[in-house]
C-alpha cells in the first residue's frame, strides 16, 4: 500500500520541482525583479521563456551602465534599440551610468536618449558620467520630471532657469561635481537641493570673482551646499527648510565684512550642519556677524559647527545654545587651525552677551572631534555642564585633521 502512493506521488513532486513558478508570478512582481538589474541584464532575460520574452519591453526602471559594453559602438547600438523596441508604458526613472574610463558619455547621440526619457513622462532623472558630459537644456521640457540627479556634467548658463521653467513638477535637484556657471536657483515647487563643487570642474572653473549664489525656493524642505568657490550663499524665501548642511571654505566671502545669511534664515530649521574644511578667520567674522542677527531657533534638535562657533570664551556658541531650547544632540569639530587658546581681537558688532548660562534641558548628546590635548574640550565641557542636565558626552581626538570626515 505504502509503495503503491509513493508511485502515485513521484511524478508530483518531480513537477514541482522543474515547474517554473517565477514565470507564473503576475507581470508586477516579474517588473520589480527586472528594476533589481541594469537594462541590460533586463533584456537578456528575454531567453529565459517565451513568457520573459517582452517582459523588458515594459520595464519602468532603466538603469544603463556603460562599462558593461565592449566598446563604444556596441553602447550605442542597446541604447537605440532598447528605447525604440520598449513599449508605450512610461519609465519611472531613467539612469545613464559612464563610471568607466574607457567611455565618455559625450556621444552624438547621448541627449536624444535624454530627450526620448523626458518625452517618455519620466519621473526620476539620472545621469552619473566620468568624465565630464556636455548636457543641453533644449529638451528639458516636462510635465512629469520630478527628481534630477547629475553628476559630471557640464551644463550652460541658461539650463537651471531653463530647467525650473520647463519642468514645473521638479523637486528634487542634486548637482555634484558639475560645472554649473548658474549663480540663481529660483523654483515655487523644489523641495531639495544639493549643489557640491569640489572637482577641477567646480565653481572655481566658471567663475572668475566673487558672485551670489541666490537660492530663492519657498517650498524647499532640504539644502545641501559643498564646496562652492567664488559663490556667497544668498538665500532667499527659505523659511520652509527643515535640513540645511553647509561644507564651505574661505573662497566663498571676497571679505570679512560681506553680507551673509545663511544662518539667520534657517531658523525653522531642525538640523543644521556648518562646517568650513578650516577654520578661517574671515568665514567666522562673517558666520558671526550674522549669528547675532538671529533670535531663536525654536525647532532646532541637531546641530553641528566647526570652530568658527568656538572662542575661548565661547561666546558664539553659547548664543547658539541660548536660542535653541529644543536641542538634542550638538556635534563640534575642531580643527589644527586653532588648537591653541588665542585670543581674537572683538568685532564691534559681536553680542554683547557676557553670561555662559543657557537653557537646553532636552539635550541627549554631545559628541566632540578635536586634536589630541585641545586644551578647548575641558572649557567647553564645563560650560556644557553647568547648563545641561548630564547628557551623553563623546570625544573622538585624532592626529591628523580631515575635513571629510
Amino acid at each position: 500500500m505504502a509503495n503503491t502512493s509513493n508511485k502515485r506521488m513521484g511524478p508530483t513532486g518531480f513537477s514541482d520541482i522543474t515547474s517554473d513558478r517565477i514565470s507564473s508570478l503576475p507581470d508586477e512582481i516579474l517588473h520589480h525583479i527586472l528594476s533589481l538589474m541594469t537594462a541590460r541584464e533586463a533584456v537578456q532575460t528575454c531567453v529565459l521563456s517565451t513568457r520573459w520574452r517582452d517582459v523588458w519591453m515594459s520595464l519602468r526602471c532603466i538603469e544603463v551602465e556603460a562599462q558593461e559594453f565592449t566598446n563604444m559602438e556596441r553602447f550605442v547600438m542597446f541604447m537605440d534599440n532598447l528605447l525604440l523596441r520598449r513599449g508605450l508604458v512610461p519609465p519611472d526613472s531613467f539612469s545613464l551610468m559612464g563610471w568607466s574610463d574607457d567611455f565618455s558619455l559625450n556621444h552624438p547621440r547621448a541627449n536624444l536618449w535624454v530627450c526620448h526619457a523626458l518625452r517618455s513622462n519620466v519621473r526620476v532623472l539620472q545621469i552619473f558620467s566620468h568624465k565630464l558630459f556636455n548636457l543641453e537644456y533644449s529638451p528639458f521640457i516636462s510635465s512629469h520630471l520630478k527628481i534630477l540627479n547629475l553628476r559630471d556634467v557640464s551644463i550652460a548658463a541658461l539650463f537651471i532657469e531653463k530647467l525650473f521653467s520647463g519642468c514645473p513638477q521638479l523637486e528634487e535637484l542634486s548637482l555634484v561635481d558639475c560645472r554649473v556657471p548658474a549663480t540663481k536657483f529660483s523654483s515655487r515647487t523644489l523641495k531639495k537641493l544639493t549643489f557640491i563643487a569640489h572637482t577641477p570642474y567646480g565653481a572655481d572653473d566658471v567663475h572668475t570673482d566673487f558672485e551670489d549664489l541666490v537660492i530663492d525656493t519657498p517650498s524647499l524642505v532640504s539644502l545641501h551646499l559643498e564646496d562652492i568657490p567664488l559663490l556667497t550663499p544668498c538665500l532667499v524665501n527659505v523659511s520652509s527648510v527643515v535640513k540645511a548642511s553647509f561644507r564651505l571654505d574661505e573662497e566663498c566671502f571676497s571679505s570679512p565684512y560681506v553680507s551673509c545669511n545663511i544662518i539667520s534664515a534657517l531658523s525653522n530649521v531642525t538640523k543644521l550642519k556648518l562646517f568650513f574644511g578650516l577654520d578661517n578667520e574671515t568665514a567666522s567674522k562673517v558666520l558671526r556677524r550674522d549669528l547675532w542677527r538671529c533670535q531663536a531657533f525654536n525647532n532646532l534638535k541637531t546641530l553641528s559647527v566647526s570652530g568658527w562657533c568656538i572662542d575661548v570664551d565661547l561666546r558664539a556658541l553659547v548664543y547658539f545654545l541660548r536660542r535653541s531650547p529644543a536641542l538634542e544632540k550638538l556635534t563640534l569639530c575642531l580643527s589644527q587651525a586653532r588648537a591653541s587658546d588665542r585670543l581674537r581681537r572683538r568685532d564691534n558688532t559681536e553680542s554683547e552677551e557676557t553670561s555662559t548660562s543657557f537653557n537646553c534641558k532636552h539635550l541627549k548628546k554631545v559628541k566632540i572631534r578635536c586634536p589630541q590635548g585641545d586644551k578647548r574640550v575641558g572649557n567647553i565641557l564645563n560650560v556644557i555642564l553647568a547648563s545641561a542636565s548630564l547628557p551623553e558626552i563623546v570625544i573622538n581626538p585624532y592626529e591628523r585633521w580631515d575635513p571629510l570626515e
